[in-house]
């Protein structure tokens, strides 16, 4: 199975949820900017997991499971 760090947050960008923290962490850029650093993209495809992600790192504590779900009802939604 793999590790929920290891899922990649958005297709766009290409990037795993534990790269878009070590982005968010090492950024002081609103949301809306910090977001094209992880994406490279101004589509909203993957909003609702990355604002989450994004205010997980910083308030300090990030769920894992809430992500990957958040992660996969964004998938699930593409494919239909």
């Amino acid at each position: 199975m793999e590790k929920l760090e290891d899922k990649i947050i958005c297709e766009c960008g290409e990037k795993t949820v534990a790269q878009a923290i070590e982005i968010f962490k090492h950024t002081d850029l609103p949301y809306k900017k910090a977001k094209k650093l992880v994406t490279g993209c101004n589509q909203t495809c993957c909003r609702r997991p990355l604002m989450a992600l994004f205010n997980m790192v910083e308030f300090g504590e990030i769920d894992y499971e809430e992500i990957a779900f958040l992660i996969d009802a964004k998938n699930d939604r593409l494919k239909d």
